[in-house]
């Protein structure tokens, strides 16, 4: 599991997510993850495409990273998700904490409304 600075923009900071989003993978980048979504001058888009797998622990990191971004006024939207992931997402409603779009267009309108 890595994570990545794609761009710093106007509009928000883009980070990817590339690997499997289970246990070992949440520990493997949370620090990482969370520094970077905390230390954000703005919003934040993730980019999953590249996260094949979200697990239990995964998706706990995220709601977490999730909060730290509302507690600094920010808002944090998750990009991209593969099919199973977004159907792990919708079964566990992790959009009513966090937005999850379909692709950057989306996610960029989201932050403009």
């Amino acid at each position: 599991m890595e994570v990545m600075v794609i761009g710093t923009g106007a509009d928000a900071l883009r980070l990817g997510l590339k690997g499997r989003l289970d246990a070992a993978g949440a520990e493997a980048v949370e620090a990482a993850f969370t520094a970077q979504v905390a230390g954000a001058p703005g919003d934040v888009l993730v980019d999953i495409a590249g996260v094949p797998f979200a697990g239990s622990l995964g998706i706990r990191m995220l709601i977490s990273a999730g909060r730290v971004a509302t507690r600094r006024g920010r808002r944090m939207i998750l990009v991209a998700p593969q099919p199973p992931v977004a159907e792990v997402f919708s079964v566990v409603a992790l959009d009513d904490l966090i937005p999850v779009v379909a692709d950057e267009a989306a996610a960029l309108a989201l932050l403009a409304a």
